[in-house]
């Protein structure tokens, strides 16, 4: 294997191992596969408009809409005109979201606590910065890359059966 194929394996196991252990915390909440909205929200300031959270957590426009208005049903955020721009909308916390995120924060203290006890502060930051440089090549390679497109050309063809045949 090479390092891209090891990097991949790595990310895709500790993916599953999270989302496992958010799931076996969360589950009892309804809206638990929709907690980084709400997190987003926060990190905003409690306010954020429907566009940056698409931006944020790469998330389609259609798909937003009905996510937030999944959340509003629930109780956990409100939508309203946004005065500084009124063709969007801004997307705000309630006291069930900002109750909820209190939880999240006791979870994720767990969380460092245990997972991380044998970790320096050094590697868990080193890890992230690395994983945000990854993250932002990949996003340039796969939106401009030439020997990118060339490679996917190549996997086109598998799908061919006339041309391997």
């Amino acid at each position: 294997m090479n390092f891209g194929e090891d990097l991949n394996v790595q990310v895709m196991q500790v993916n599953k191992s999270y989302q496992q252990y958010l799931f076996g915390a969360l589950k009892e909440i309804e809206i638990y596969q929709h907690y980084p909205i709400i997190l987003a929200i926060n990190r905003a300031g409690g306010r954020i408009t429907q566009k940056a959270i698409c931006d944020q957590l790469q998330i389609e426009k259609s798909n937003i809409v009905a996510i937030i208005t999944l959340l509003i049903n629930k109780n956990y955020v409100t939508k309203e005109v946004n005065f500084k721009d009124r063709r969007g909308k801004l997307i705000t916390l309630t006291a069930k979201a900002n109750y909820l995120i209190g939880i999240l924060d006791s979870l994720f203290t767990v969380f460092e606590q245990q997972v991380f006890e044998d970790v320096t502060w050094q590697e868990r930051f080193t890890c992230l910065r690395v994983l945000a440089k990854v993250n932002e090549k990949l996003k340039a390679t796969a939106s401009n890359g030439s020997d990118f497109d060339k490679l996917v050309n190549q996997v086109t063809l598998l799908n061919n059966d006339d041309v391997l045949a």
